[in-house]
Parts: structure tokens; C-alpha cells; sequence
């Protein structure tokens, strides 16, 4: 798309919802593998200037957007009265916030067919992709303030709008067809992954077999807990809000803990070719894992909690299997930037399953050792957040 046909865009959407002013600037948002993303910024006739997000939803794996707003609109919603009833004067920096047109839709429907979208900006923030303690400590706290928040909310009220998202067993089926099927003649290439992969088959139901066994509650869970979906305060570097509520749906604690492990504590980035430099940094695992737990510790049932680190492995061979099916179908469903790109993640994703699997006392030895200093440790991140 050309940029004239984008700024076309741009202002036909600011008509839709009535925004303020007219169109300044805007840049890309780079991060993200399903939606693009713009910041605009915009100037009245006074001189005041406002900023907004704009967003065109992947109708492709979206495929019931208005399913989508009305998940995020209900939990938002949720969050906003809490923070309003406990004081909170800065709203817009503690939670997204969802434009609406006047006849109440989400969504700005271009002449081209796509879902575009206005959210609001967190001003005077940052998200980051790669983490220091503080970072890390900062995104599990943001993470299990979102659930904790989100604790009295029924998550049966919730749109599946993704169906088995992190059905960890259905991935893997899927997987399995997809190899079978070998639809664009690549499985040859891959035969040593698909084999550690389907080795996991009878480890990947833990969570939900002890569901089913009523062992584990469904929660409402962000499914994405990367720490690039949390806006910190550009100066403190505490942690604001949490976003890219897309995926936001029933699900498990662990979940969510897993996949903010998988992404934040690997030593190398998800796509690293030298398999060499891909390991879970067990100081990082700790650092976040402490911001986590903080807020939950009186929410998280014993079951919960110590099942939290099988949640890293299990999200983290749930990954390798998505890529590994996306790569045998040919690319269809993630962003790829270089060739082979599903294949590296997918390896990168099983040398991490790999290390993780020969840490796994280690990461349970550090929970238990949290749950033992429970009520200092939630002292002290409340006065810290």
C-alpha cells in the first residue's frame, strides 16, 4: 500500500470515529506478527495535540472481529471500574481504552474490505523487547495484576475467539495432519523435530487433563504475555498497562505464565539460527516469575501454582508445533520475514523445550521457595507497584 493510500485511510477512519483535529504524523509499529499497527498524532485548531492507535485486525485469523471488541471492550470495561473505584486519576495510562463510532461498532470497514480500528495511546511509555530484571520483574507483575484483576470476572462470558488456542492437544493433532498431509512437499526437511515433537504427545495434556478432572479453573487469561504487550512509564519504568487484547479468552494461569517465560527468559531471540545461544535463564525465570506470583498468591490454588512451571514447557512445545505446522502448510499463517522462517522459530522453540526440560527442578525449587516468603514478597511488590 502506497503512503498517500495509507494516509487516505488514516483520515477516513479519524471521520468515522470523529476524532479531534487533523493528521499531523504517524509511524509503524514494528512488533507483531498477526496485526499492523500505526500511532497517529493529530493538532486542532488550538494547537492541542492528541494521539491515537490504529490498528488493522487480521480478519484472516480473526475471523469474528466484532467477537474480538467485545471481549476486550468487557474486560476493559471490568478494569476501569475497579480502577475507578479504588482512586485512579491517570485511567487512560492504566488500561486500553476502545473507540466507538456513533452507532456503537468497533470497527471502520475500508473500501478494500479490512477491520480498522482506533485505541488509545499510552502516553509517555515504552514497551521493550529485550528485558533487564527490572523489566522482567515489571512484566510478570503486570501480568498477574491483569489476572488478579480480572479474578471476579466469568470467564465463560468470553467469546472462544480463536476455538482451542492453546488446546495444546489439538495443536498438536493438527500438526500431525499437517505432516500427513505435506501439502507443500517440506516434510522431508523436517522429520527430526516432527519426531522429538509427537515424543511429547502424552506430557502436552497435563493441563488439560487436571481441568477436566476439576483440578483447574478457567481464568481470564491474555494468551499473548510477551513483554512487549506491557507499556512501562518512560521515566520510572514501572509497569502501566497491559495490551494487545486480541487473544484475550478462558484459559489457564499457567498459560499465560508459560508463554511470558517462553518469550522473556530465552537467552536468544525466537527466530535464532545458532541453536547454541538458545537456553532459559533461570535468574530471568526467577525475576518474573516474583512479579507474577505477587499478585495472585491469595487468588492461584495450590494446584495452580505449582503447575506454573509446566505451563513454560508446555506453551513453549505448543509454539514449536504452531510454527513447525505453519511451515509444513507453507506460510500461511504467521509473518514470515526470511526464507525458512517458521522452521527456525520452530527450532529455536525445541532447543528451548530441550534446555527447559533439564531445568524443570530448578524452576519448580523456585516457586516453592516464593510460596514460602508469601506475605513479604506481596508487601513488598504492592508498595513497589
Amino acid at each position: 500500500m502506497t503512503e498517500q493510500a495509507l494516509l487516505s485511510i488514516f483520515r477516513s477512519i479519524m471521520e468515522a470515529f470523529h476524532l479531534k483535529g487533523e493528521l499531523e504524523d504517524y509511524r509503524v509499529v514494528k512488533v507483531g506478527n498477526i496485526n499492523d499497527t500505526y500511532f497517529i498524532g493529530t493538532r486542532d485548531a488550538l494547537g492541542k495535540r492528541r494521539d491515537y492507535t490504529l490498528q488493522r485486525l487480521n480478519h484472516k485469523v480473526f475471523q469474528n472481529p466484532h467477537q474480538v471488541a467485545e471481549n476486550a471492550y468487557a474486560v476493559t470495561s471490568h478494569m476501569e471500574q475497579k480502577l475507578l473505584s479504588a482512586g485512579e486519576k491517570d485511567l487512560r495510562r492504566k488500561v486500553l481504552h476502545l473507540y466507538r463510532k456513533e452507532n456503537g461498532e468497533f470497527f471502520h470497514r475500508s473500501e478494500e474490505g479490512d477491520y480498522w480500528r482506533v485505541l488509545s495511546y499510552v502516553y509517555d511509555s515504552r514497551c521493550v523487547n529485550v528485558a533487564d530484571e527490572e523489566i522482567l520483574y515489571g512484566t510478570g507483575y503486570a501480568f498477574g495484576e491483569f489476572q488478579r484483576d480480572l479474578s471476579d470476572f466469568p470467564a465463560e462470558r468470553l467469546h472462544r475467539t480463536i476455538p482451542d488456542f492453546h488446546n495444546t492437544p489439538k495443536r498438536f493433532a493438527a500438526l500431525r495432519e499437517s505432516a500427513l498431509r505435506d501439502a507443500v512437499g517440506r516434510r522431508g526437511e523436517v522429520e527430526a523435530e516432527l519426531e522429538y515433537l509427537l515424543s511429547k504427545e502424552g506430557y502436552i495434556s497435563l493441563l488439560e487433563d487436571l481441568h477436566r478432572e476439576g483440578e483447574l479453573p478457567l481464568r481470564v487469561v491474555h494468551n499473548d504475555t510477551k513483554c512487549n504487550n506491557v507499556m512501562f512509564d518512560a521515566e520510572t519504568r514501572t509497569p502501566l498497562a497491559v495490551i494487545d487484547l486480541d487473544t484475550v479468552m478462558p484459559g489457564y494461569a499457567a498459560h499465560d505464565f508459560g508463554d511470558a517465560v517462553r518469550f522473556a527468559c530465552n537467552t536468544a531471540a525466537e527466530d535464532e539460527e545458532d541453536l547454541s545461544k538458545v537456553s532459559l535463564n533461570l535468574q530471568a525465570y526467577r525475576k518474573l516469575a516474583e512479579g507474577f506470583v505477587s499478585p495472585l498468591l491469595d487468588i492461584l490454588t495450590e494446584k495452580e501454582f505449582f503447575t506454573l512451571p509446566d505451563g513454560v514447557l508446555i506453551i513453549t512445545l505448543e509454539l514449536a508445533s504452531r510454527f513447525l505446522k505453519d511451515y509444513l502448510d507453507g506460510d500461511v499463517y504467521f509473518k514470515c520475514r526470511k526464507p525458512s522462517h517458521n522452521l527456525i522459530r520452530a527450532r529455536c522453540q525445541i532447543a528451548l523445550a530441550k534446555d527447559m526440560e533439564g531445568k524443570m527442578g530448578e524452576m519448580k525449587e523456585i516457586l516453592t521457595a516464593l510460596s514460602v516468603q508469601k506475605k513479604f514478597k506481596n508487601c513488598e511488590m504492592r508498595q513497589k507497584f
